[in-house]
């Protein structure tokens, strides 16, 4: 026969609480428009040159691991390799990578 007792407790400590919260939910949407978070910042052109050659790698490395030991291998490792290559020069261009 303690759950009323428990039940009447909370009740009332949610009732004290409830002003509280509201000030604390409202200083913080205020916070929050006067910050202006509306969207994440987009990617500089460097993110996306280097984004752009990591996709081509991926796909080089797809047609490689398709092609393993039948007639397109070779072609498949050549442009995996200049792949590769591309994108240490784009990550060197932006400054991503030592050179």
């Amino acid at each position: 026969m303690t759950a009323p007792v428990e039940n009447q407790i909370e009740g009332k400590l949610a009732r004290k609480l409830a002003p509280v919260v509201r000030e604390m939910l409202l200083a913080e949407i205020e916070r929050l428009a006067a910050a202006k978070v509306d969207k994440p910042p987009k990617a500089d052109k460097a993110d996306a040159d280097i984004m752009e050659a990591c996709r081509l790698v991926a796909r080089a490395v797809d047609r490689l691991e398709q092609a393993k030991y039948g007639l397109g291998e070779v072609s498949a490792r050549r442009a995996l390799e200049k792949a590769a290559h591309d994108l240490g020069r784009a990550m060197r261009k932006h400054g991503r990578m030592p050179a």
